[in-house]
């Protein structure tokens, strides 16, 4: 239950085992491998190996380019669980081996390339068919040729519309519409009544007092007549280049637009058979395994390159877990006996990983620091001073009895199926463990799904209501002023654990005068300041008090002396401890203090929400019970989707909320997190995990 012992391995090889010795470091998962040439002296004759990588490159990007194309037509299907969060593969040995003999990568690759280049070149062509079809659909119902309208070559021609009330103007008497001739050219219906193409724009200028119309003229007199054309308000549509109607166009159109649709159709179909397979060894399932398979040969190489090589030897260093010290030297020792193995202590000054080691039952929360940050090597594993508190946060804020039941029962539901996924695993047991303490402080303060309980909605003596009656010890709703001193008081202690950590913390490194400065101070001047501020809210005994004010003077004077510690000058230290006081500066303040105590406030006002909701919910259900015939049923929806809904919003609320005081109210006291995880050369990844002996699925 603490941060795992690291020691510094160097391993000394014949040169020519580099390879094997990577690869046997690789299956034994234990190393992490850190690059040599940063621990040698510049003179040292030792060289880094240039370990290409491209065919593990070339590998990857053509199993990338399959599941893209997958994803595109046969997007992969997440069940609840994967919807939540990214779950790794399960795989073993077997299947890989399976998987590197039966499928054939280069085969797959050429054949979806294939279908690649026909689906991007339909869709390319599509794509153009359905601009030009957009383009062509308001004058789909011209209906002459368009042959007639661009081949005279004295006559020029325009179509267009021009506002009705300016038609009058259109003379043939007077200059220059005495050599023009004009027509109106309606909206057509289509033979067949077909009103697939979009004519409404010329429906709508039709509508909106605008009449189509085409004018011919002779192209001598051209600039004159669009001139008159425009005093009248003429617009002008621009009639594509073709020597065919328009609507035969489109006809056109719509067949190649059919044909290539049907070509994305038959791609579409050959890639979901791809993707599902055939047999054992194909599909997605495969290309994910040899996508791990390949990483992981890559990521081998990529750690060869970190070791260094002299004419006859190779020298590899990491770091292992002081714990798998035998087993990694037994491992070399028998597959490597020309080499050696040197193992040491890191130096203070390394850059070190950090493995947490904690219990089973504790091991959920290791996921709120993971979350938060690692901590430091050299300092301390928070994992289990937040066990306690952060399942009593929870349980207060999602207090009832009915829904830590429902989350129970979910919450182990997930932890059976996730059990081969060690960080979704530990989320869902975070679940499990909160629906207990739920249930506990439900039913101490007598919540049940809300007042579910009372005799109008379950009837005299039934059995929520009897158990709800043995085991009410507080009722919030009752004595709230009770249930917000307890709230505030689990904040001071809660503040008081996080200054004696830090003081734990400065012991460790032994730093005696910060444990005594930034834990001792603080705690007899907040305890002083909590047995002052006592007799506002009720008669203490004069001792009490005048010792609280003792305590609180003393702690003071030892803050303001202590605090400025690290500034320079008399007058600068004096400054900083009277400014630290307020919170500016120094690792902690009053002000801060009675801050982050007053944030506990919300353990009462969530969990008096979350019965509050039940309630609304109980009271709507209760009033809809007595319709006739429908009532009993409407009665029993109301209910299950009312508690449905507000189990999953004060879940939700009671997490992030119970997570804050823990990151904000109680880290912000001691921990700095932020230091990188162990992270040993193996197969395992986020894409996919080697099945562990002994491990029967997935």
């Amino acid at each position: 239950m603490a941060i795992e012992l690291l020691k510094r391995v160097t391993v000394v090889s014949p040169k020519e085992t580099n390879k094997r010795l990577v690869k046997a470091i690789n299956n034994l998962g234990m190393m992490e491998i850190i690059d040599v040439k940063n621990s040698l002296e510049e003179d040292v004759p030792f060289r880094s190996y240039e370990v290409p990588t491209e065919e593990e490159d070339n590998s990857l990007y053509k199993i990338d380019s399959i599941l893209n194309l997958m994803n595109i037509f046969s997007p992969e299907q997440e069940g609840f669980i994967k919807s939540l969060t990214p779950l790794p593969l399960v795989t073993s040995q077997k299947e890989i081996n399976t998987v590197l003999s039966e499928y054939n990568l280069e085969d797959n690759y050429r054949y979806t390339s294939e279908l690649d280049e026909i689906y991007r070149r339909s869709e390319r062509v599509i794509n153009e068919i359905e601009n030009e079809m957009k383009e062509l659909g308001p004058i789909a119902d011209i209906p002459f040729d368009l042959a007639e309208f661009f081949s005279p070559t004295r006559v020029g021609m325009a179509i267009g519309y021009v506002p009705e009330k300016n038609v009058i103007q259109l003379n043939p008497a007077i200059e220059p519409w005495t050599e023009v001739a004009w027509e109106e050219v309606k909206p057509a219906v289509f033979p067949d009544n077909n009103q697939k193409y979009d004519t409404s724009n010329a429906a709508e200028k039709q509508a909106n007092g605008r009449v189509r119309m085409v004018f011919a003229f002779l192209k001598n007199d051209a600039e004159g007549v669009r001139k008159a054309l425009s005093d009248i308000g003429f617009e002008e549509i621009q009639l594509p280049k073709r020597m065919e109607r328009i609507i035969d166009r489109m006809r056109e159109l719509e067949g190649d637009l059919g044909k290539y649709r049907d070509q994305v159709a038959e791609v579409a179909e050959k890639v979901k058979l791809l993707a599902a397979g055939q047999c054992d060894g194909e599909g997605r399932r495969s290309l994910h395994i040899l996508k791990a398979y390949w990483t992981n040969i890559r990521n081998r190489q990529v750690a060869a390159m970190k070791g260094v090589h002299g004419k006859w030897v190779y020298i590899l260093s990491g770091y292992i877990r002081s714990k798998d010290t035998d087993t990694f030297i037994a491992m070399i020792n028998k597959e490597f006996p020309e080499s050696m193995v040197t193992v040491e202590d890191p130096s203070p000054d390394e850059d070190l990983p950090v493995s947490i080691s904690v219990p089973y039952l504790l091991k959920p929360i290791q996921l709120l620091t993971e979350m938060f940050g690692l901590p430091a090597y050299q300092g301390f594993d928070p994992t289990p001073f937040m066990q306690l508190n952060f399942y009593i946060f929870f349980g207060i804020c999602f207090s009832d009895v009915g829904y830590g039941l429902m989350l129970i029962i979910t919450g182990a539901y997930l932890t059976a199926k996730t059990k081969a996924y060690r960080g979704v695993n530990n989320l869902t047991r975070i679940l499990l463990y909160g629906g207990i303490s739920s249930v506990i402080f439900g039913a101490l303060t007598g919540s049940w799904f809300g007042d579910l309980h009372k005799p109008e909605y379950l009837g005299q003596g039934n059995i929520l209501h009897v158990l709800q009656q043995k085991c009410l010890v507080l009722d919030p709703m009752d004595k709230t002023i009770l249930a917000l001193i307890i709230a505030l008081s689990l904040g001071v202690l809660n503040q008081f654990l996080g200054i004696i950590l830090k003081m734990y913390g400065a012991i460790r490194n032994r730093d005696f005068i910060g444990a005594f400065s930034d834990g001792i101070c603080w705690i007899v001047t907040l305890s002083g300041l909590l047995m002052i501020v006592g007799k506002i809210f009720g008669d203490i005994p004069p001792k009490i008090f005048n010792t609280g004010i003792w305590l609180f003077v003393g702690g003071i004077i030892g803050l303001i002396l202590t605090q400025g510690r690290d500034l320079k000058g008399p007058m600068g230290k004096l400054a900083g401890g009277v400014v630290s006081l307020y919170g500016i500066m120094g690792s902690y303040g009053i002000t801060a203090f009675i801050g982050d105590t007053l944030s506990y406030c919300r353990l009462l006002a969530l969990g008096l929400t979350t019965s509050i909701i039940a309630m609304a919910f109980n009271l709507m259900a209760g009033m809809i019970r007595d319709v006739p015939y429908v009532g009993m049923v409407l009665f029993i929806i109301v209910l299950l989707v009312g508690h449905l809904f507000n189990f999953l919003i004060s879940a939700l609320g009671a997490f992030v909320h119970s997570m804050r005081l823990i990151f904000v109210e109680f880290f912000g006291r001691f921990y700095e997190g932020g230091t990188r995880p162990f992270q040993p050369l193996s197969f395992d990844s986020s894409v996919c995990v080697m099945k562990k002996a002994g491990e029967s699925g997935e």
